[in-house]
């Protein structure tokens, strides 16, 4: 099955589209988060699978590590709030559409298989362990997994962020380090 992206346009409510609090759902179109505070909506038929989306958005966006990725859903209006359930890549996106309270939850494209090692991870795909990073960072500042952060963490979280700043800016590598910037 080919997964096409749709641009937004009016047409009938479906209890799956996900959408933000205020925009009206779409018919069979599935809207997924991205950690860049993006979304891509995706036009659904029965035969559409997980995987089916989960490919596309790799390809999307560059993802050659698309190992480490999955779609998971969080549930919003509603007391747990940090839950996130995993997706079977192989169930219909039409089936989890059609589960009781769906208008509830919001579908997220997550890094959900972490590597062993983020050295690693860099040099098989650069573009994976910046989503990873972004998704780190999110995590932290929505309180998805602890209330308290602890200093330390949230340190060094600002130290990772300076470095890829400084090296997204060209500055020599040679002259920074993690360690100076924290």
């Amino acid at each position: 099955m080919r997964v096409t992206f749709v641009a937004d346009h009016e047409s009938e409510p479906s209890a799956f589209s996900l959408g933000d609090l205020c925009v009206p759902p779409m018919a069979n179109v599935l809207k997924v988060f991205l950690e860049n505070g993006q979304t891509k909506s995706f036009k659904y038929d029965s035969t559409t699978t997980v995987q089916d989306v989960v490919t596309s958005l790799r390809d999307k966006l560059c993802l050659t590590a698309g190992e480490h990725f999955s779609l998971v859903l969080e549930h919003v209006k509603s007391l747990k709030r940090n839950k996130l359930t995993l997706l079977d890549p192989q169930e219909t996106v039409a089936r989890i559409a059609a589960r009781p309270g769906a208008h509830k939850l919001r579908c997220l494209f997550r890094v959900t298989f972490v590597p062993v090692s983020a050295a690693g991870l860099a040099q098989k795909d650069l573009n994976a362990l910046d989503y990873l990073f972004l998704q780190c960072c999110n995590d932290v500042t929505q309180e998805r997994f602890a209330p308290e952060l602890q200093p330390e963490v949230a340190l060094r979280l600002a130290a990772l962020h300076m470095h890829q700043h400084a090296l997204a800016n060209n500055i020599s590598p040679a002259k920074l380090t993690v360690k100076t910037v924290e």
